[in-house]
């Protein structure tokens, strides 16, 4: 009996490399690079199952069109290369891509700053606000149906405590969504302020949902 080897497509040794997510029916994309292809890969993939990915607009076609409609590859190119070469490269392909045909919000998400923000130099009215606040308001939670323990409703007291009012009336977008303050946005999402506010400052790209509003 003849035993057939198939040979890895890529060195063991060359963990870097960029990859694609593809959306079969919509022809859409979502592009990455990690130092750590085949690890950051299976953590989209765990997200997505999980229903908890960061990529709002890719998880809901991923629920509608299931696993079988999504390829994950790990692309030729970039194979090997530091992070910063990779990330020029992820920016590059980012570019060739027409807005309607990527996940990324972003074609370089180092980058981002307030002009990225869809409402940019423009104001609110308090009516539109009160509006948005109420429309907010009749989203299910992402912990409905679930309940903190004791230890963790106490962790998050103790992460709130020292916020100033200020701070917890700054407006924000999560997901493309308007809220009026850090408490409104933590009422309705469940997440801790502290860690709300984390995400608004932070400059990775898995937070890149996360917005000051102004």
């Amino acid at each position: 009996m003849t035993q057939k080897f198939e040979l890895p497509l890529f060195p063991t040794r060359f963990k870097s490399g960029i990859y694609i997510i593809t959306c079969l029916p919509l022809q859409k994309y979502y592009v990455g690079s990690s130092l750590y292809v085949v690890r950051r890969i299976n953590a989209h993939k765990s997200d997505l199952r999980r229903g908890c990915h960061h990529n709002a607009e890719l998880q809901k076609d991923y629920n509608f069109y299931g696993l079988g409609k999504f390829v994950f590859q790990r692309l030729l190119f970039g194979v090997g290369l530091e992070k910063k070469e990779l990330e020029k490269l992820e920016t590059q392909i980012l570019l060739t891509l027409a807005i309607q045909q990527r996940y990324n919000k972003y074609t370089d998400w180092r980058k981002r700053g307030s002009a990225t923000n869809p409402f940019y130099g423009k104001t609110h009215s308090l009516e539109a606000r009160k509006q948005q606040s109420l429309a907010n308001k009749g989203k299910p939670s992402s912990f409905l149906g679930h309940s903190q323990t004791n230890e963790v409703k106490k962790l998050i007291s103790q992460q709130n405590t020292g916020a100033s009012a200020k701070d917890r009336r700054k407006p924000l977008y999560i997901d493309s969504i308007y809220y009026e303050s850090v408490s409104e946005a933590s009422s309705q999402t469940g997440l801790a302020r502290r860690l709300i506010r984390k995400r608004c400052h932070s400059s990775e790209e898995v937070y890149q949902n996360y917005q000051w509003a102004n």
